[in-house]
């Protein structure tokens, strides 16, 4: 009953929010899957619903606050579209992320941070089939041919005890216009170990993001489009929406 009231709160306020801040298109604090080095500007915050594969739904909050200190939590439901009963997540999963160097000439913007977070079917010990970022350091440097293009990378190391080894993420983010960024994401996947199918490579993820209008950013990603038969969201479809305000 208690998640069933947080689920319809958090749902009224995605609709019923005044929006009066700017989307973040510019600056995401995430590509598709893994953060960014950019957070929110100091009392701005977003809400977003991913709907993922399975009728699968996951909401978020994120909150800047300061202009280098990011904190966030989400909650996300299997079957949530469909029929049937909702599959639940055990918990809400939280985010907190710190910039501690801006862009310079030949200094990346960069930040730590841990992400709880995870994707796919939770699994039995409580992880989920696509393991969250856990502890990570991530870079963002906009390319010297064109302030349109950005670079992003970085390490981080789950907490899931069975996986727990460092993995290496690089991506690139293109705005193309003043509505539209592509993004690409590929994370090498090196904290799977023997459980995982024979073969299994990295996670390439790409994205459309759109800047519906000046506070509303709907997202379309294209997830896990070379991993092996039986890897988690093979080939898969999600879309987001993301709707930014601040205090």
């Amino acid at each position: 009953m208690l998640r069933n009231w947080a689920v319809a709160a958090l749902s009224v306020l995605l609709v019923a929010v005044p929006l009066t801040g700017r989307a973040q298109s510019d600056s995401p604090v995430r590509l598709v899957d893994f953060p960014t080095a950019y957070g929110l500007p100091r009392g701005m915050y977003s809400l977003g619903m991913r709907i993922v594969p399975a009728g699968g739904v996951i909401a978020g909050l994120g909150v800047g606050v300061t202009d280098y200190l990011l904190v966030g939590i989400s909650y996300g439901a299997g079957n949530v579209v469909g029929s049937g009963e909702p599959e639940w997540d055990d918990r809400v999963e939280f985010d907190v992320k710190l910039k501690f160097a801006e862009e310079a000439t030949a200094i990346p913007t960069m930040a730590i941070g841990y992400d709880s977070r995870g994707y796919g079917r939770q699994l039995e010990d409580g992880e989920y089939e696509k393991t969250s970022p856990g502890f990570y350091i991530t870079a963002a440097k906009t390319m010297p041919f064109s302030e349109y293009y950005t670079f992003h990378a970085g390490l981080s190391r789950t907490l899931d005890q069975d996986r727990a080894k460092p993995d290496v993420i690089v991506g690139a983010s293109a705005r193309f216009s003043q509505e539209f960024t592509a993004i690409v994401e590929y994370e090498w996947g090196l904290e799977r170990d023997s459980e995982e199918p024979e073969g299994s490579s990295g996670y390439l993820n790409l994205g459309l993001r759109w800047v519906f209008a000046e506070q509303i950013e709907i997202d379309l990603y294209f997830r896990n489009l070379v991993g092996p038969s039986g890897s988690p969201e093979l080939n898969s479809r999600a879309i987001g929406f993301v709707f930014y305000d601040s205090f």
